[in-house]
């Protein structure tokens, strides 16, 4: 199978350990009784997994020869659903969204995330699920893990999508003695998507994109380093805040990304010292509205189709220390121009100019990212919004209902200091998960940013 140059990125990252991988993780309960004939939750895990990847032929792939300059994917011949699902018990009850943090979860997803895809390579797929189960309850937390050559924050919306629907029809039907298979082959007549250089021109723009500021003194952590170790915190805002604050975004024509990115650039500079003048936010792009494929296979598609542009903010005249009382709407426009400034840079062919085309002039990957070490960071914190997780509850269809979402990943050795992934659940819950490099940034400083950031929120 051959690789695009964005999943040779993700496949070098890895090999040097530079960034293990992105997980996606989504509430499910079972709305009725249990259907008749159906009584064992593994069964119908392994169903509806099984259905998943004879659906999804990329959760085959693995990358090999990740640490040369021309990595491929190659496909595994079997997935052993026995080895790559994992059943853990709760030990604490579900946190609430009034409690902000499911700390039980982000445990999990901390191991997880400092967990790569080295161990038993060539036997294992690039992604694992973990089913965290809530006794004497009919619902459990599913987080799928994957490598980021596999899919793209996008992609974990879609895996979950279509696992929902798999066990709305494996909870349907009356499996064998209550089981499924565990031994997954792959559907012969199912294939990988192109990667993104085949559904995209990925024009490299002729004028050079506007410098921030730099005579104004940045903050960026500390400088590229290994080892890395991952840290992660969640916050889970109420679905009336939620709500809320999309409204109030909605009011003034501005999107929660732009929003969100100047609400952590604010208690960013209150955890600050005053000298610091800017920061620079990174904030990913979905490519998926201009790639060659009808709209429905691209906005499904599990598959590494991203860019990024940023945004320097600079620090504004702050009357409170009370960051609920801070207007962060000024910094939003600023953002949301930015947003707009490379959107509308189009080529001739109509799509936005994408600053992931340069990698295409770039042989060795690996060696541009091995330089790096022990230089500065190009940004302070990075914002991903992958946006809703749509409900899609059909009546009498749907026995299976997605609540809480949460985006989580590893920390990047060669990125942002902070990094911020936003999701919003079927439950209206918008999910914010922090993570960052041991190490990078004091400690203590992490825990005050999202206690800052929440304390934005409360005034909602």
């Amino acid at each position: 199978m051959r690789k695009g140059k964005l999943e040779q990125v993700s496949a070098s990252c890895h090999h040097l350990g530079f960034f293990n991988n992105v997980g996606l993780s989504a509430h499910y309960k079972l709305s009725e009784p249990w259907p008749p004939g159906v009584t064992d939750l593994r069964g119908l895990v392994y169903a509806a997994a099984g259905d998943l990847l004879r659906k999804h032929r990329i959760l085959f792939a693995i990358p090999v020869n990740e640490g040369t300059p021309n990595p491929h994917f190659a496909g595994l011949h079997s997935i052993d659903l026995n080895r790559t699902i994992t059943f853990l018990q709760r030990c604490q009850p579900l946190a609430s969204a009034a409690e902000g943090q499911d700390k039980e979860l982000d445990a999990i997803l901390e191991e997880q995330h400092n967990t790569d895809f080295k161990t038993e390579y060539g036997t294992l797929p690039f992604w694992r699920l973990i089913i965290l189960q809530c006794p004497g309850k009919k619902e459990f937390t599913a987080s799928f893990i994957y490598h980021h050559a596999i899919g793209d924050g996008v992609s974990g919306l879609a895996f979950h999508s279509a696992f929902r629907n798999a066990l709305n029809a494996a909870s349907s039907s009356v499996l064998p003695d209550g089981k499924a298979g565990n031994i997954i082959l792959p559907n012969e007549n199912a294939s990988v998507l192109p990667p993104l250089e085949e559904l995209h021109p990925m024009p490299i723009n002729p004028r050079q994109r506007h410098s921030p500021t730099t005579h104004l003194k940045e903050w960026t952590g500390n400088s590229i380093r290994i080892p890395c170790k991952s840290r992660w915190a969640s916050l889970y805002l109420s679905p009336s805040a939620s709500y809320a604050f999309v409204q109030e975004c909605k009011e003034r024509k501005l999107s929660v990304t732009s929003a969100l990115s100047s609400v952590v650039a604010t208690v960013l500079f209150g955890s600050l010292p005053s000298t610091v003048e800017a920061l620079t936010c990174i904030i990913p792009v979905s490519l998926r509205p201009w790639l060659k494929l009808p709209r429905q296979v691209a906005d499904n598609a599990i598959g590494t189709y991203f860019d990024a542009t940023r945004v320097q903010l600079t620090r504004a005249n702050q009357s409170s220390r009370d960051p609920s009382l801070v207007d962060i709407w000024s910094g939003a426009q600023q953002v949301s121009k930015s947003i707009n400034d490379y959107l509308c840079d189009v080529s001739p062919s109509g799509e936005p100019y994408t600053s992931v085309a340069v990698f295409n002039t770039i042989p060795d990957v690996s060696a541009v990212f091995y330089s790096m070490l022990g230089k500065p960071r190009d940004a302070a914190f990075e914002v991903t919004n992958v946006g809703l997780f749509s409900p899609a509850d059909i009546p009498g269809v749907s026995l299976w209902k997605v609540g809480n979402v949460l985006l989580s990943r590893s920390a990047a050795v060669p990125g942002a200091a902070v990094t911020v992934s936003v999701v919003t659940g079927g439950d209206g819950i918008m999910a914010l998960g922090f993570s960052w490099q041991e190490g990078v940034v004091e400690d203590g400083f992490m825990d005050r940013v999202r206690q800052g950031v929440r304390q934005y929120f409360e005034k909602y």
